[in-house]
Parts: C-alpha cells; sequence; structure tokens
C-alpha cells in the first residue's frame, strides 16, 4: 500500500507541476499576444511618423526656396537701382 501511495504522491506532484506550467505557458503567450500588438500599434505610428516628417520636410523645403527667391530678387532689384543710373549717366 505504501508503495501505491507513494506512487500516486509523486503521480500528483508531477501533475501539479504541469498544471504549473501550462499556466505559465498560457501566461507567456498572452504577455507574447500583447507584445505582437504593442509592435504593431508602433509600427504603424512609426509609418505615420515617417509620412508627418516627409510633410514636413517638403513644406520646409518650399518655404526655403520662397524666402531665397524673395532674397534673390530684392537683390537683383537694388542692383537694378544702382547700376541703371550709373549706365544711363554714362550713355
Amino acid at each position: 500500500m505504501d508503495k501505491v501511495h507513494s506512487t500516486q504522491q509523486q503521480v500528483d506532484q508531477v501533475a501539479g507541476v504541469m498544471h504549473n506550467a501550462i499556466g505559465t505557458m498560457i501566461d507567456n503567450q498572452t504577455k507574447v499576444s500583447e507584445l505582437q500588438q504593442k509592435s504593431e500599434n508602433m509600427k504603424e505610428g512609426a509609418a505615420q511618423f515617417k509620412k508627418k516628417t516627409n510633410e514636413v520636410k517638403r513644406l520646409m523645403w518650399c518655404r526655403n526656396m520662397k524666402i531665397t527667391l524673395i532674397i534673390a530678387l530684392v537683390v537683383l532689384i537694388i542692383l537694378a537701382i544702382i547700376i541703371i543710373p550709373i549706365v544711363l549717366k554714362f550713355t
């Protein structure tokens, strides 16, 4: 009877260990699923960030080009104001 009782206790211990392992495995699977969802969210956020940065880059390039053209136009006008009277005076 002792041998049967001892074997039953060992089976119960193994069953308990297996139940704990299965519980841990289910918890880990849940955590993996949560991490996958967070990873997908981060991937979508990164794509949106990249799109916005490209829009801002294009906008800043346009603003920079406008300022450059305005400065160039002002310089040309100032040069014209200075050079035209000099040329007219010598002709």
